[in-house]
């Protein structure tokens, strides 16, 4: 049968050159399209130029793609050439062609009887002038689909399994037209995506089995039986005795806040004085201290509030309402200075919050969600916690230097503190990091983080350009082919989603977490539930019909998002600082994923995060977007675990306190140690119990320590001062004698 025409006249059919507002098709009998089935565009540049662009197919929509008389769902087309890709370059004076598959199944259903083939353009990034100059010069009907699938592959085997790593492999099966394809699974989920016979999965839970098979599929699709399936078991926990071990963390229940934050929780810090502090009134539940967290995240909200930490209940409602709720100890209110205020574009913030002990302020980042070109602002700021309504607000300064790396799709989603003693061993004193995860590969192919000092008692003029420290920095989008990511986190995927970052530690035990939703199977450019194979966008239109699978609208999306934390050893981000390592070599050694029976909604949306050092609680928020965005904070006791080494070094009993020589003139050296990592204040008083001094305020890790006394510059007169170590409920005492 022949279906094709040269188009209206070989011309293009509209003058518009908006993105939908030209269209060519052909129209006649109805014919009855079956999945041997595919729609070939030819394409003539009649421009000097060359031009990258998208098509469109519609079979029911009989003018443009958006507007006009009539409405209809839209396809992708994809390059005639390697049918992986959706976009298509025409050479100046050259033909080229787009092609789409009748489909049979899914949201691109399509053997069905049509008597219209409708096709739009779309220019890359909105250059639409330029596809004034595109001619479709023939619409035809091939039927030569391919629509056979694959042999199932067999021999399914394990090459090396670790604690948090199973290698697979597999013999490559039979097919018409060769495979081009393999879909992993484990436990019946699809996890993984693989162009040869094997694939890593990685972020295993340790000491876990797990039931793997593999899928093969061809150029069309056309997808084999799964393979037979395969059991292995990871290993016990290997990683280093001073890391926190997962199966030390527990989940102790949710809460919610009041309505004053729903649609918030862009970040969360913890304020361990506030509701009375450790021992007041707040703390007769077990959870002592406040939260500071942001509500509704608009460009004109974002604010800043206080809320009590009730005791959360381990038995889950139905829904969010049933909940406890948190007291609101303190309304949001706008702590961003002036200088962020008036940023020309702000789409919907992206912020991170730090309560640091020692100068009693809440520090803060900001950046915006839509960061493509390369943009920077003086984002991070502070000010003191017990004005936070009036100010003063300090910064805003750079993160280094304006136009050079970090730039903002690299900093301000996130913001946490590491112990004062590990920064001023590994990143000349800069205790605060910020970093973010941006998708798309926008801030590198996995997290990053870079330290960077306080603002001292004397805070940088705005504008500062304060020094950082890289601790963690991937490879570059630029450098990957969007299958190949090198440098990259491992199993990195464009749709991962990683929302926050956290010092944790319990005993002597110690990491980062990066908290988030992890993405599997492939990744796309469009719309969930498509199920398509793609490597760069999908120029599809946001109809009705695509709101049905993602109400969000497009973006990067994969087959399935785990929520899941992410565990980095804090050796490895020393030796990166300390330069004797790579920025982009450290790897989580380990993983933890949160169940989906603990989430409230079914998207698992993890917004933010913030530790609590003092009683080892980890709060992870959870946005429900469902009914009315609610903000539920999940729980988390962090344990150390023993057993993980036989030689491990033993730790004190109890902290300790000293000091040498004493007595002194001008400078003593005191000296401590400590059972675990924990808050410390070290305070100097005299005889008459006045605070003259404090020695230190923050947090700092298990072992040994000391600090400087230096009565010169202190300008203390001679005689007999106590000086106090408190640590948690444990206090240290130590008399020291200043002579003339």
């Amino acid at each position: 049968m022949s279906y094709t025409s040269d188009g209206p006249g070989g011309l293009v059919a509209a003058p518009s050159v908006d993105e939908y507002g030209d269209y060519q098709g052909v129209s006649g009998s109805s014919h009855s399209f079956s999945t041997s089935d595919r729609i070939v565009a030819t394409w003539y540049n009649r421009s000097s130029e060359a031009i990258r662009f998208t098509a469109r197919v519609s079979f029911t929509d009989g003018d443009q793609a958006d507007g006009g008389s009539s409405s209809g769902r839209w396809y992708t087309m994809r390059s005639f050439e390697n049918y992986r890709e959706t976009w298509t370059e025409a050479q100046p004076g050259q033909t080229v062609q787009t092609v789409f598959a009748v489909r049979d199944k899914g949201i691109h259903k399509t053997d069905s009887s049509y008597s219209l083939v409708n096709i739009n353009l779309a220019i890359e990034w909105g250059s639409s002038d330029m596809k004034q100059h595109l001619v479709c010069d023939r619409i035809e009907l091939y039927e030569d689909a391919d629509d056979q699938p694959p042999a199932a592959p067999g021999g399914l085997r394990t090459t090396s399994v670790s604690d948090s790593k199973i290698v697979l492999a597999w013999d490559i099966p039979n097919d018409n037209v060769g495979v081009a394809d393999y879909l992993i699974r484990v436990n019946g989920d699809i996890v993984g995506y693989s162009r040869e016979n094997s694939y890593t999965c990685v972020l295993l839970e340790q000491d876990t089995e797990y039931r793997c098979t593999v899928q093969a599929m061809d150029m069309m699709n056309n997808a084999s039986p799964q393979s037979a399936e395969l059991a292995v078991r990871t290993t016990a926990f290997r990683g280093d005795r001073n890391a926190i071990n997962p199966e030390g963390i527990t989940y102790l229940g949710a809460f919610r806040t009041s309505d004053d934050f729903y649609w918030g929780g862009e970040a969360l810090a913890y304020y361990p004085q506030g509701d009375g502090g450790q021992t007041g009134p707040g703390s007769t539940d077990g959870y002592p201290g406040s939260l500071f967290v942001t509500n509704v995240n608009q460009p004109e909200n974002g604010y800043v509030g206080e809320i009590s930490i009730p005791a959360p209940t381990t038995s889950k409602p139905s829904s969010t309402d049933d909940l406890p709720v948190a007291t609101v100890l303190n309304p949001p209110v706008n702590i961003r200075p002036e200088a962020i205020n008036n940023w020309e574009y702000v789409d919907i913030w992206r912020t991170g919050l730090e309560y640091l002990p020692a100068d009693q302020r809440l520090y803060s980042s900001w950046t915006i969600h839509y960061t493509v070109s390369g943009e920077k602002h003086a984002n991070i700021s502070a000010c003191p916690t017990a004005s936070l309504g009036t100010g003063p607000y300090y910064g805003p300064w750079y993160v280094g230097q304006p136009g050079q790396v970090p730039i903002e799709a690299h900093t301000g989603d996130y913001l946490f503190a590491v112990p004062q003693d590990w920064a001023d061993a590994h990143t000349n004193g800069r205790p605060l990091v910020t970093g973010r995860f941006r998708d798309g590969g926008l801030s590198g192919l996995g997290p990053t983080m870079y330290a960077i000092p306080t603002a001292g008692s004397t805070p940088p003029a705005l504008d500062t350009e304060l020094d950082f420290t890289t601790l963690l920095q991937y490879g570059t989008v630029e450098g990957s082919d969007n299958y190949t990511f090198p440098d990259a986190a491992d199993g990195y995927n464009h749709a991962d989603y990683w929302r926050e970052a956290c010092y944790i530690s319990a005993g002597h035990q110690s990491a980062v977490a990066v908290i988030g939703l992890k993405a599997r199977g492939f990744n796309w450019y469009g719309y969930h539930g498509e199920w398509m194979p793609l490597d760069w966008i999908i120029a599809d239109v946001p109809l009705h019909t695509f709101d049905d699978t993602d109400p969000f609208g497009k973006g990067w999306r994969s087959h399935d998002l785990s929520p899941m934390i992410a565990f980095y050893d804090m050796k490895d981000l020393a030796a990166v600082a300390d330069g004797s390592m790579d920025s982009h070599i450290p790897q989580p050694y380990a993983a933890m994923h949160l169940p989906d029976e603990i989430f409230f909604g079914s998207l698992h949306e993890i917004f933010s995060a913030a530790y609590d050092p003092i009683n080892h609680l980890l709060f992870i928020t959870e946005f429900v977007f469902l009914p009315d965005g609610a903000l539920v904070m999940h729980v988390f006791r962090v344990n150390s675990v023993t057993g993980i080494e036989e030689n491990a070094t033993p730790q004190p009993a109890a902290m300790t306190l000293s000091n040498h020589p004493n007595p002194f003139r001008d400078q003593t050296t005191i000296r401590f140690t400590l059972p675990r990592s924990a808050l410390v204040s070290l305070r100097l008083y005299d005889m008459l119990g006045r605070e003259v001094a404090v020695l230190h305020e923050g947090m700092m890790t298990v072992g040994s320590h000391s600090i400087r006394l230096d009565a010169s510059a202190l300008e203390l007169a001679p005689g007999m001062y106590r000086c106090v170590a408190s640590s948690g409920e444990q206090i240290s005492q130590r008399n020291v004698i200043l002579l003339r």
